[in-house]
């Protein structure tokens, strides 16, 4: 560490990184029990996350639904037994929740979702409620570095306003980082969602898998950036065209089920439909042509998008990366699997291999039952141990990647390449043959990145962005090739 940068440390019982929902509840919850505790997020204000940008549509299945619910995550999404009979067998949490935060909701097709005047803004008011009765969150904190000791956990951030590096001792950490979604190019999440935070607990023990199961999501408009919510879609009585006019989606039991809003559990079908539109190069459109246009500006008005989408009676739509379902493995109290006093939740954890990874609606209702579970259980156990060690026991490696003196590195250029290739992997069919090219080609560019690459303040969160992004490929290979062997 270079001597004109200041060091701070301290230590903390209890450390949440992470401010969307599942960093949130687990603040919430100790919080109600008189814990200290603290809680970071990398950006420069606690509502940058998924959370708030989404509608919060939260799956609470009814007491005849439970089993089949579970039934189909583990068929369909390859879920964890033990974790998915958890979340959905506490899922009398999530009503509790709304309730316990004087939030009234309204009913879905799966689940409760805020009441709002404008549909979107669900996360919007979850998280602006949540943040009222928690701790204030410690804002421009990267995490960087961690390192596992028998008592607890040493964490090291860096804090692009200070330009300063922060080493924190805890007991119980708790990652809700999110995923690893905003390494994409066409992506719908907050700009934090890179997933170093999933290296960094592999490198103290950690399990990832299911890294290479990913979801898109089929109805973005401004190149990936916004989603349109199912009420907008309905509207085209899935009529979903090319630019002449000819309708592309033939299968009716679709087109039924978008025009009903009932199309969730069909999202894997359509979507590749979709692909099979982009390998011809057809761009694709909703068909409004057909809805009353009173109704359509009133539906886009409630669900808080622009009427400006719209050009000639039609949406240009396009999937986008919206979530990423590979993390952290855990039990079912949120531990990680091989590290006691390690949490994970919400997108960090581990959800699910095969389709999707995880069904619709599930990421909030995970994020508040985990969250809830975890606090429990540090309030019940309750082990803290002050005594901390001084000195790490090697040089964090991403510090090599610091320098006051910023550099001519292209990180631009780079960025754009790891997004391609990223995109390349997921294609069906990768063989271990192109697998094993990728793998190389990725690994020459992290190391050119450690020996390159270097600046401070914004330039170096780009740094290393970039360098976990080429970590975040790897480990996608990795699963891949896992899945071929299992195949083959």
């Amino acid at each position: 560490m270079e001597q004109n940068i200041t060091s701070v440390e301290h230590y903390t019982p209890i450390l949440i990184v992470g401010t969307g929902i599942s960093g949130l509840t687990v603040a919430y919850y100790l919080s109600k029990n008189n814990i200290k505790y603290t809680i970071t997020t990398k950006k420069n204000a606690p509502k940058q996350s998924n959370s708030f940008l989404a509608a919060a549509n939260t799956r609470v299945p009814s007491e005849n639904d439970i089993n089949n619910i579970i039934n189909l995550t583990i068929d369909k999404c390859g879920a964890d037994r033990s974790v998915i009979e958890t979340l959905y067998r506490n899922s009398n949490t999530i009503i509790n929740f709304f309730e316990e935060l004087g939030i009234s909701y309204e009913k879905t097709s799966f689940g409760i979702m805020p009441e709002c005047m404008i549909k979107s803004q669900g996360g919007k008011k979850l998280i602006n409620g949540l943040l009222q009765h928690i701790e204030q969150p410690l804002c421009n904190k990267i995490l960087i570095h961690l390192e596992k000791y028998a008592h607890g956990i040493i964490a090291l951030f860096y804090d692009i306003q200070l330009d300063q590096f922060i080493r924190i001792y805890t007991n119980y950490l708790v990652l809700a980082t999110g995923g690893y979604a905003a390494q994409f190019s066409y992506n719908d999440n907050s700009p934090g969602s890179t997933g170093e935070t999933l290296i960094l607990a592999k490198k103290i023990g950690a399990r990832l898998k299911g890294m290479s199961t990913v979801m898109c999501h089929p109805w973005s408009i401004y190149n990936g950036r916004q989603i349109l919510l199912g009420g907008v879609v309905s509207l085209s009585q899935g009529k979903i065209v090319d630019e002449e006019g000819i309708q592309l989606l033939k299968d009716k039991y679709i087109c039924d089920a978008i025009a009903q809003d009932d199309y969730h559990e069909m999202i894997d079908e359509i979507l590749h439909f979709q692909l099979e539109c982009i390998k011809q190069k057809k761009d694709m459109y909703l068909d409004m042509s057909h809805a009353n246009e009173n109704l359509l500006n009133e539906r886009f008005k409630k669900y808080g998008f622009s009427t400006n989408v719209v050009k000639n009676k039609r949406i240009k739509i396009t999937p986008t990366m919206h979530y990423s379902s590979g993390g952290i493995e855990i039990n079912a109290n949120g531990e990680a699997i091989n590290l006691n006093r390690v949490f994970a939740t919400g997108e960090a954890q581990f959800n699910g291999d095969l389709g999707m990874g995880r069904i619709p609606g599930q990421a909030f209702a995970s994020g508040i039952v985990f969250g809830k579970l975890i606090a429990d259980k540090i309030a019940n156990e309750g082990v803290f141990n002050t005594q901390y060690p001084f000195s790490f026991k090697a040089p964090p490696e991403t510090m090599q990647l610091y320098s006051i003196e910023d550099n001519d590195f292209p990180i631009e250029e780079f960025q754009k390449e790891l997004s391609t290739l990223m995109v390349d992997l997921l294609a069906p069919n990768s063989s271990i043959a192109s697998l094993t090219l990728h793998k190389r080609k990725i690994q020459k560019s992290q190391n050119m990145i450690l020996g390159r690459a270097r600046g401070s303040g914004k330039r170096y969160e780009d740094i290393l962005t970039l360098f976990f992004g080429h970590s975040v490929a790897l480990e996608i290979i990795e699963d891949l090739e896992v899945k071929a062997c299992v195949k083959g």
